[in-house]
């Protein structure tokens, strides 16, 4: 497996996502894959620690970054990881409150989830949160350091500088070693990044956002985040999302998709047309050939993310797949 640059060191060229280890994974099977990442070369994992409250009424948030924690203990194995986890968007108090209680405070009056307002929950970005956080998902992963800490969310409600000092003081600390911040629009982004530059402290050199081959319907915000990577050599983009939940190879999942109103678009058939020649031509999936035009972005690493052991190996079949720089600016130049 290749490799990228990542702020100070060398990661591999695509990141696993560990979100659903301990949850709709077990510990058998997370194992498995783990193992089998780092056997072909890899060494980047994300987590984060609220990964995976929603899945199950017994779970807190704590899964995820236990079964890293577990694996590598097992393993030993903590310095061929490159580890990373994210602070922010646990729930409040989820251990005594309970997952049931969580959903149904934030449920309309059919009974159907209001993720859009489960933000009013978390926990955020005051210094005492995050303070808590790291040491916390310390305990969980069985580390004493953190590889890449992410800012999961963009806490409106503290300051930007008091997220990034204390940010700074855990890398002074050595408990974290780079930052990232995650589900930022670009001014946030740049102002945070700002504001660190002028206290001279440790700085997003990662952003993660979902990303993938179809742009959405609002593309601007696309348009605006890629404009400030290309200006920006300094910061690296890990791509959640990257084949939207497998829509690529099923027309018919991508129809009834939830996810599809926002990217039904001319510029995405156009997109869809292109990506179908070429796999055709090349004897891959679309959802490979996607993962594979990411890998050779510029400063883009796309995440792994699976729900079965099975949908790992598939996904894992992209990386064998090589594609000269005509096939990319073939895709590149696909749509409006």
């Amino acid at each position: 497996m290749k490799t990228r640059n990542l702020g100070n060191t060398q990661v591999s060229q695509i990141c696993l996502g560990a979100m659903l280890m301990g949850t709709a994974l077990n510990e058998t099977d997370s194992f498995e894959v783990l193992d089998h990442f780092i056997d072909q070369g890899g060494n980047f994992i994300d987590t984060a620690n609220c990964y995976a409250w929603w899945m199950g009424p017994n779970y807190t948030g704590d899964e995820s970054e236990t079964i890293l924690g577990n694996w590598m203990q097992a393993r030993g194995n903590r310095d061929k990881v490159f580890l990373a986890t994210k602070v922010g968007a646990r729930i409040m108090d989820i251990e005594t409150i309970g997952q049931e209680e969580i959903l149904k405070r934030y449920s309309d009056e059919k009974g159907n989830v209001r993720w859009d307002l489960i933000y009013k929950a978390f926990e955020n970005l005051s210094p005492k949160a995050i303070r808590a956080g790291v040491e916390n998902s310390l305990r969980r992963l069985q580390t004493d350091y953190i590889d890449l800490y992410y800012a999961h969310i963009d806490d409106r409600n503290t300051p930007l500088a008091e997220t990034m000092g204390e940010l700074n003081k855990l890398v002074q600390e050595g408990k974290v070693r780079q930052l990232g911040g995650s589900n930022l629009r670009t001014w946030r982004l740049e102002r945070a990044r700002q504001i660190s530059a002028r206290h001279d402290w440790a700085n997003y050199t990662v952003r993660q956002e979902m990303f993938s081959y179809l742009r959405p319907k609002s593309g601007a915000g696309y348009d605006e985040m890629l404009d400030y990577l290309a200006a920006n050599e300094d910061l690296t983009l890990l791509a959640y999302s990257p084949i939207l939940k497998g829509i690529y190879n099923d027309a018919e999942k991508r129809k009834n998709h939830d996810m599809w109103p926002g990217f039904d678009t001319a510029d995405s058939a156009a997109r869809l047309k292109a990506l179908g020649e070429l796999s055709t031509e090349l004897g891959v999936t679309n959802n490979n050939l996607v993962l594979a035009w990411m890998m050779q972005q510029p400063r883009i690493i796309p995440i792994f993310g699976f729900s079965k052991k099975e949908q790992y190996y598939e996904n894992m079949e992209s990386v064998k797949i090589e594609l000269t720089a005509e096939q990319v600016e073939f895709l590149n130049n696909a749509g409006a």
